[in-house]
Formats: structure tokens, C-alpha cells, sequence
């Protein structure tokens, strides 16, 4: 129990405090990951459900996509945005960490959180109506199963957030969090869900080895801007 609310402590902003924990403590916590996603996921679900009785369906997915930024405290989104910010105006290495630790937002940011956000909202608004619950629910657990295989298989570009992240992961949390994912997306939406999660692996390849070529590994704001293209190329997995 100590390592599912560690979980939620790291992935949410909800007002959960924990004890002391040590770093078994933590380590624990990553088997809970699909499953705190699984969680973000039903209560996006609830909130869309409780708004349709009211609002029209483009109302409530902006409401959902509000609140799925909230629960995370945008931890992801800037992520992106800083990883959008580095890539498009360092030329080196160092530029661009430096460029990442930078708090403010430049256009490339800006620009990429924007049409992130546009690119969730026309999918979720264009999407059958019976998938909407199921899409939901798939792109929040695979983009939180995505952090471990991301920070299992690279290594780190320097220290902070998401270094102290990969150095307790191991290949046993790897393994059961994946099995986990994939019983859990097949379940709830079969072939949409085998390939939103073949998706998420090409995405997971593809950005690591991106990463690696530009900053010679990964950091916190890599998995943040991962898990967004995750979550939006799940939804696109519903559209197809």
C-alpha cells in the first residue's frame, strides 16, 4: 500500500503524504503506475459522464482535458513544452539542457502545447461515442506504463526528477507493469487497445532514440513530452 500511494504522490497532485520512504519504498511504486493511470482514467470518465447529463459533448471533453492537466499538476505538459522550447532553439547539447531547466515558455512551447491540446480535443470530439470511455481510460494507462520502459532502457542526460526515477527501476517492475497494460487495454478495448499499445511502443523507440541523438539521454521533461504524444496517438488508435 505504501508503494500505491507513492505512486499517487508522484503522479498526481492529490494531498496524499507519506512517511519517510526509502528507496524500496519507491521502487515499489512503479508496479502501481498502469494502475494509477487506469484510475485518472475513470475518473476523467466520471467527469465526462456527470457533465454530458448537463452539457453538450464538446463542453464536457474541454472540461475532461481541464482536468486531466489538473489531477497531473501539469507535470506533463510543461514536459513538453520544454522539451519542444530545447529541440527547436538550442544547437547544442548543453543549450539545450539549459534550455529545458529554463522555467519560462518559449514559442516552441507555446506552440506545441496549443496543438497538443487541439489535437486530444478533435479526436475526443470526432471519436464514435462509444469508444470515448475506453480511449480515455487506454491513454492514461499507457502513458504512465511509458515512463518505465522509457526509464528502464535509456540512460539519463543529468541529474534531477527523472534521474532519481530511473535509478530505482528494474526489470521486474518493467515486466509487470507491461502485463499488466496490455491485459488491461486488451480488456477494456481489445483491438483498439493491442494497437494503441503497439503505438506507444514505436513512440517509446522513436523518442528514445531521438533523445539519445540530441542530449545523449533523457530527462524528466522527455518522459513528460512521451507520455503526451502517447496519449494522443492512443486516441488516434480509436479514430482509425
Amino acid at each position: 500500500m505504501r508503494g500505491f500511494l507513492i505512486g499517487l504522490q508522484f503522479l498526481t497532485q492529490l494531498p496524499i503524504r507519506t512517511k519517510s520512504s526509502t528507496p524500496n519504498h519507491i521502487a515499489d511504486s512503479y508496479y502501481f503506475y498502469p494502475v494509477i493511470g487506469f484510475l485518472i482514467g475513470a475518473a476523467g470518465v466520471l467527469v465526462r459522464r456527470i457533465l454530458m447529463i448537463v452539457f453538450p459533448l464538446s463542453f464536457s471533453i474541454a472540461i475532461v482535458l481541464a482536468f486531466l492537466v489538473w489531477i497531473s499538476g501539469g507535470l506533463h505538459e510543461d514536459g513538453l513544452a520544454d522539451v519542444a522550447d530545447a529541440m527547436g532553439g538550442g544547437w547544442t547539447r548543453d543549450d539545450r539542457l539549459r534550455i529545458m531547466k529554463d522555467s519560462r515558455i518559449g514559442a516552441f512551447g507555446a506552440s506545441i502545447l496549443i496543438l497538443a491540446l487541439l489535437a486530444k480535443y478533435a479526436a475526443l470530439t470526432s471519436m464514435n461515442a462509444a469508444h470515448l470511455d475506453a480511449s480515455i481510460v487506454t491513454a492514461q494507462i499507457l502513458g504512465r506504463w511509458s515512463f518505465l520502459p522509457m526509464g528502464y532502457f535509456n540512460r539519463y542526460a543529468h541529474e534531477g526528477l527523472g534521474s532519481e526515477f530511473m535509478k530505482g527501476l528494474s526489470a521486474k517492475a518493467v515486466v509487470v507493469a507491461t502485463i499488466l497494460s496490455i491485459a488491461g487495454v486488451i480488456v477494456l478495448c481489445k483491438i483498439q487497445g493491442i494497437l494503441a499499445l503497439a503505438m506507444a511502443a514505436v513512440i517509446i523507440a522513436l523518442t528514445s532514440i531521438y533523445f539519445r541523438r540530441r542530449i545523449g539521454g533523457v530527462t524528466g521533461d522527455c518522459f513528460g513530452a512521451t507520455f503526451q504524444f502517447v496519449e494522443i496517438a492512443t486516441y488516434a488508435a480509436f479514430l482509425a
